[in-house]
């Protein structure tokens, strides 16, 4: 008398598992490459929005011949903050006093109070330029600038 078996077998089983391996390892992979581009493009629609609101002020202070409304403490007036002294040696900022690093107080003075301060955001008024002080990080490389932080592609 032989004996009906019904159920699932090792090798359907052991097949079944492989395919949600699979299908689990592309979902991380493609769930943590959307979390990185998204990241970026935060970084850069706040940097994008501080440029915008930079230039607003140069432009004001160029009409009105008066740098006094000018947003941030000058860089060469900043002591002991590790990331911006590296900053300077890499040669990401080249000139120290041209350039002003905005606090919460400054972003929230220039209506943008809802930009995440983190680490800090440095300007220069005259060439616009914007940079993140922690900077963003893709395979290795560290971008501060949004001149450059336009062209990343993350992989």
């Amino acid at each position: 008398m032989k004996r009906s078996q019904k159920g699932i077998t090792i090798v359907s089983l052991v097949i079944t598992i492989i395919i949600l391996l699979i299908i689990g390892g592309t979902t991380v992979y493609i769930g943590t490459s959307v979390i990185k581009q998204a990241t970026l493009q935060t970084v850069n629609t706040n940097m994008m929005l501080i440029q915008a609101k930079t230039k607003t002020i140069a432009e004001q202070a160029k009409f009105n011949n008066n740098q006094d409304n000018y947003k941030g403490t000058v860089l060469s007036e900043v002591s002991g903050n590790k990331k911006i002294d590296e900053l300077l040696e890499v040669g990401v900022i080249d000139d120290a006093s041209k350039f002003y690093l905005l606090s919460k107080d400054d972003l929230v003075s220039m209506g943008l109070e809802k930009i995440d301060i983190e680490d800090g955001y440095i300007v220069n008024y005259e060439t616009e330029e914007v940079i993140y002080v922690r900077g963003y990080e893709n395979d290795g490389i560290t971008y501060h600038k949004l001149t450059d932080m336009k062209n990343v592609v993350v992989k």
